[in-house]
């Protein structure tokens, strides 16, 4: 991996890691405290958040990068990566989807139209491009790889700090944990799969840092009985029919389980119908 200092262009492809530390021994006390407290990830998870993230890091990172050793080059091309990035998953891609269903009934009807008007096809016509920053011409594919090779780059440098980071939104926000007693249930939800016999259900959820998920699952009016204590999601209810061929009612319900207890009350309960 090249060093952000190496004088590598910021365009060439290569992932960029923080800086060398320097040689010789390491002075004894330096070692700075660390805050313990947990965090969020840094990049957004949801589609809709990501481009104002890459705005913002496009925005911020040349008011910083001077003082963290970056050359200008270094930062425009930095630059430039996000603004594309913000582009692509924001303009581009809506306009992308909204051509779409005009896309699909221009199809039909070239396929099954009536009328004497010749067929044409309908046009796309993409959002204007971002300007780029003076002496970038081009972005190269790879760009999210480059920019959390930039983030590693920048938090390795001399003199960053983070307050910086959480102005360049490179630091996820405090994870506060709730009060005892307090902690909201996990979100479930189900989607059903094509089975040999029947049909699966597919239950997705997050942990949220905690150790285990206990999923139970009840039937036909019975009882309540665990499926699994999972630490890992999904889970894919697999069971067979009670009554073959017949289509029946699956309720399932969870809670998370910490310390070889439960420490969260179980959520809602989600109605599923699983078909033969």
């Amino acid at each position: 991996m090249a060093l952000w200092n190496s004088g590598i262009t910021w365009t060439s492809g290569a992932l960029w890691g923080p800086a060398a530390p320097p040689s010789g021994p390491t002075p004894a006390n330096t070692k700075p405290k660390r805050n313990t407290m947990p965090r969020d990830k840094f990049y957004p998870a949801l589609l809709a958040e990501q481009p104002e993230w890459h705005n913002n890091l496009a925005a911020k990172f040349p008011l910083y990068g001077p003082a963290l050793g970056f050359t200008p080059a270094q930062i425009n091309n930095a630059v430039a990566d996000n603004l594309y990035l913000a582009y692509a998953l924001g303009d581009w891609i809506t306009r992308v989807r909204e051509f779409g269903p005009a896309a699909t009934a221009a199809l039909k009807d070239l396929r099954t139209g009536t009328g004497n008007d010749p067929f044409t096809f309908t046009a796309f016509t993409p959002p204007t491009l971002p300007t780029l920053p003076a002496g970038v011409t081009d972005v190269l594919p790879g760009a999210l790889d480059r920019t959390f090779g930039l983030v590693q780059g920048i938090k390795g440098a001399p003199g960053y700090n983070e307050g910086m980071g959480l102005d360049m939104g490179i630091v996820g926000s405090e994870i506060t944990p709730p009060p005892p007693g307090d902690v909201p249930p996990p979100q479930l939800t189900a989607v059903l799969l094509p089975g040999d016999d029947n049909q699966y259900v597919r239950l997705k959820f997050i942990k949220r840092g905690h150790e285990y998920v206990v999923i139970e699952s009840r039937r036909a009016g019975g009882a309540w009985e665990q499926l699994v204590q999972s630490n890992k999601s999904p889970y894919i209810d697999e069971r067979a029919l009670l009554v073959p061929g017949q289509a029946e009612v699956r309720e399932y319900r969870a809670r998370f389980w910490d310390d070889g207890k439960p420490s969260s009350d179980w959520c809602g309960v989600l109605i599923v119908t699983v078909g033969p």
